[in-house]
């Protein structure tokens, strides 16, 4: 008995039993890349291809609530996009496959609105045929529902417009069943956005369908900068043109009708309504082959180029599908021999086991002739953003089992453990991830206990810092309070690494001892820090007004009072909410506002300069120095990348030092009696690297001083990473699958030299940083009988200087100098377009570039004044 409810009733009469309705179909997928922007800047026009047939839907069984519908597709023909075209909305027909087909059956099980089996006996165009049966899946009711078609799982609405009109959206389509690689960090992101949509419409008698049309449309952006990427648009529309009677099947159920099909047709399956991956023609580039062709610029002259960035994403790709062999031949072979460090940053992001079994066997940890190569694979594996965890635990074991490690080693493997189960944490959560970041964790916490030296403690610390889970907290306590001053900075550097998110309040109680020195005396490195953890905590105006009347206390490190006043004012410019509490806490108490108290000696400061703009994104210098006695105690430098209110770390530069005030004047760190020594830290991607130092003691000091080595240009760090890899599908309504890929990567070095001299007092040093930056994003539709395919590739090389000048001959004058000389931004977009079976190949470019102007940044009034002073 049917329901008395209307509604449902007009559902079940859509679909007579026994009656045949004919519709004209056509499908269409088409592609663009760029032009997201209004002003369109790199449009090139768009590829695609279209699908028209007559599709007859015959009701053909029902029992209860149940119909088993019958659809035959007639004479299939493909169409591609042409300028030439100016009807049928730019199509054009073209031979292909589907010619060969003049008539092709499949059913579908329908009950009250949904699609319960689809049944096919021929697997050709069997994601098309998902597409046409999906068409038949509608509810009249207006509701919110979950529902399974040919674009998955998704979030369904239906909203009526008439009596015989309504709309329906889905959205939160999942496809969890489909290769998903996602960068967690999300400015170097990509971001999708989907729309999918389709009305329909009856006839005024609620009886069959007259019109469906279902329009979809998915863009891809990069995070950084969203008028790059690339558009997938698909369209259906379902047209009805008759309507008649047709053959029933008498059968008491839906088994006995399926039998009657088969004896009379042939073998049906069933199969998922959901689209399927077709089998894509396999890249067979083998990596040892494709070496030949960029191993010139893979040579560590061409590093920091946009030549080697080039090379990255097609390398790392082909060393992914190849296989062990393959991998251990390019090894082999003796033309790679001399760019063995690069195909290791390779292989290091590849984070495949056969790739890491042939490393394995080509480097030995415990080996000091293969310390570079070590640290080198190293440092890449803790870069990648979508660690292995088998890697993980393997690194875990030969860090236990390995004896006799070379200390630069064993701190490196130490510091990737740390990194890479860092990044394991940030992704989608898989059965035994959570099991991985435990072992490290603990692992790394009894070392740091077991410790025996200083020098051991210190690795630890710095491991902790490339972790930084919320989990190591109580540790990081443990240490502020009962360790050295010195191991007191390194649990606050990690604590100023750990997401905002995970502090609590332990965390801003202890941040106020550390600064004011409640507890016991405090490295000044620590109080900075833990000023720094105060107000990137949105600090309580307490918090503030204890800030700001420290400057008038009896504190004589003048250094750490200036810090605080550049870090305020730093954060002053960025945000007017923030100025305007401390420009109410300055004016309400003349004791405050007043030059003596505003105007701090020292030398310390804090500033932010834009360097990038582009509307999606902002790209920021930060720049601290924590000064003592005119020397830099503690210099960051960080290139960070802010969206909707997040920043993103890219890369830092840090400069350390310690006991070098006695070279410049007679002052000395209260309380600190350690040798002279001066290093560099680098972090990339928020990863540490382990500390470079330059010398240590008094004697390696003097013997760069009196030989000159340190005047030569050196490069310290050079490195081949992958910044974004984002790996998506979506299935389309029609049936096919948009394959999304988004890589990027950069080719970096970083140099640096340093003139000393004891007779005319004054010292420059030169920084230089460079790097090739290559993004592309490909978007493909690849089916039987047409493949249509998107890429873009942006680029921009560019160079970043810092000269720090340095004059103590009767007072200490410091000039620093941060400048980039012009780039040039590149954007390529490539269009192709193949038919199998055909000689058509179609191959549209467009290029495009435009000079990103130097500039040379002002830092601020005192450094300007100072620069004056060096250089009158």
């Amino acid at each position: 008995m049917l329901p008395l409810t209307q509604n449902f009733a007009a559902i079940f009469l859509a679909l007579y039993c026994g009656f045949c309705y004919g519709f004209v179909l056509i499908s269409s997928a088409s592609a663009g890349t760029g032009g997201l922007s209004e002003k369109h800047f790199f449009e090139v026009g768009n590829i695609g291809f279209s699908v028209g047939a007559d599709v007859l839907v015959e009701s053909v069984w029902g029992s209860g609530y149940n119909r088993l519908l019958k659809f035959t597709l007639k004479s299939p023909k493909l169409s591609i996009k042409s300028s030439k075209s100016h009807e049928n909305n730019g199509f054009t027909f073209h031979s292909s496959k589907l010619d060969q087909i003049k008539s092709t059956s499949f059913y579908g099980l329908w009950n009250m609105g949904k699609i319960e089996k689809i049944l096919v006996n021929s697997s050709s165009l069997s994601n098309f045929k998902r597409g046409i049966v999906s068409l038949f899946q509608f509810q009249l009711l207006d509701q919110d529902v979950t529902e399974k078609d040919s674009s998955g799982e998704c979030e369904v609405s239906y909203l009526s417009s008439a009596p015989n009109k309504f709309t329906k959206t889905k959205k939160m389509c999942h496809n969890t069943d489909l290769p998903y690689v996602v960068t967690p960090d999300l400015i170097l992101s990509a971001i999708t956005e989907s729309k999918r949509e389709a009305s329909y419409e009856l006839d005024s008698e609620i009886k069959y369908l007259l019109r469906v049309e279902s329009k979809e449309e998915h863009t891809v952006v990069m995070a950084a900068k969203e008028d790059v990427g690339n558009k997938v648009q698909a369209v259906q529309t379902l047209d009805f043109i008759n309507l008649k009677t047709c053959t029933i099947i008498d059968a008491d159920n839906f088994d006995n009708a399926l039998n009657k099909i088969t004896n009379k047709e042939g073998l049906f399956t069933e199969e998922s309504l959901i689209s399927e991956r077709e089998p894509a023609k396999k890249d067979e580039s083998k990596f040892s082959n494709l070496i030949n062709d960029y191993r010139d610029s893979l040579k560590a002259k061409s590093l920091g180029s946009l030549a080697s960035a080039k090379s990255i994403i097609p390398l790392i790709k082909a060393a992914r599908r190849s296989s062990k062999n393959d991998i251990d031949k390019a090894f082999q072979s003796k033309k790679n021999q001399k760019i063995l460090h690069q195909l290791l940053d390779v292989l290091g992001f590849a984070q495949t086991m056969d790739s890491y079994t042939v490393v394995m066997n080509k480097i030995h940890f415990d080996d000091r002739k293969h310390e570079e190569l070590s640290e080198r694979y190293l440092w890449a594996l803790s870069l990648s953003s979508q660690p292995n965890p088998e890697i993980i635990l393997a690194l875990l074991g030969k860090y236990k089992k390995v004896m006799n490690m070379p200390g630069k080693v064993k701190e490196t493997l130490v510091l990737t453990l740390g990194s890479m189960a860092n990044r394991l944490a940030k992704l989608p959560h898989k059965p035994g991830n959570a099991k991985v970041i435990t072992s490290v964790t603990e692992a790394i916490i009894n070392e740091l206990d077991a410790a025996k030296t200083d020098g051991e403690r210190y690795v630890f610390l710095r491991a902790l810092r490339n972790l930084k889970v919320a989990e190591i907290l109580p540790t990081l306590f443990k240490v502020i309070k009962t360790g050295s001053q010195k191991e007191g900075v390194l649990a606050w550097k990690t604590i100023r690494a750990m997401e905002p998110s995970d502090w609590n309040e332990d965390v801003l109680n202890l941040a106020r001892k550390t600064f004011l020195q409640l507890d016991k005396q405090h490295d000044s490195s620590s109080r900075t820090l833990a000023v720094d953890v105060i107000l990137a905590n949105n600090p309580s105006d307490e918090d503030l007004k204890c800030l700001i009347y420290y400057l008038v206390s009896n504190d004589k490190a003048f250094e750490v009072k200036q810090y605080v006043l550049q870090l305020v004012t730093m954060l002053a410019e960025d945000n007017p909410g923030f100025r305007h509490r401390i420009s109410s806490i300055i004016r309400a108490d003349p004791l405050i506002n007043n030059y003596h108290i505003l105007g701090q000696k020292g030398l310390s400061l804090a500033l932010k300069r834009t360097f990038l703009d582009n509307g999606s994104s902002n790209g920021t210098l930060l720049t601290i120095q924590e000064m003592f006695t005119g020397i830099v105690k503690r210099g960051v430098v960080n290139v960070m990348m802010d969206k909707n209110g997040g920043a993103q770390e890219i890369f830092s530069l840090g400069v350390f030092s310690n006991g070098l005030g006695s070279f410049l004047a007679s002052d000395s760190d209260p309380g600190s009696n350690e040798p002279a020594t001066a290093g560099m830290e680098l972090a990339v991607l928020g990863t540490q690297i382990r500390p470079f130092k330059f010398f240590e003691g008094q004697g390696e000091l003097m013997g760069h001083v009196w030989s000159g080595t340190a005047s030569d240009r050196t490069t310290a760090y050079q490195a081949l990473v992958l910044l974004q890899d984002h790996v998506e599908h979506l299935r389309l309504g029609p049936g096919f699958i948009a394959e999304i890929d988004f890589k990027g990567a950069t080719s970096f070095d970083l140099s640096g030299k340093i003139e000393f001299s004891l007779w005319n007092r004054n010292a420059v040093s030169l920084v230089e940083k460079s790097a090739g930056f290559v993004f592309t994003g490909t978007t493909k539709i690849e089916n039987s009988f047409v493949s249509s395919q998107v890429e873009f590739m942006s680029s921009i090389e560019p160079k970043l200087s810092l000269q720090t000048d340095i004059d103590f001959y009767s007072n200490v004058n410091l000039c620093m100098r941060l400048s980039q000389p012009d780039s040039l931004f590149r954007h390529n977009v490539y269009k192709i377009e193949r038919i199998p079976g055909s000689k058509h190949r179609l191959r549209k470019v467009l290029y495009r570039k435009y000079t990103v102007p130097g500039k040379t940044y002002a830092l601020n009034k005192k450094n300007s004044d100072m620069c004056n002073q060096i250089f009158k």
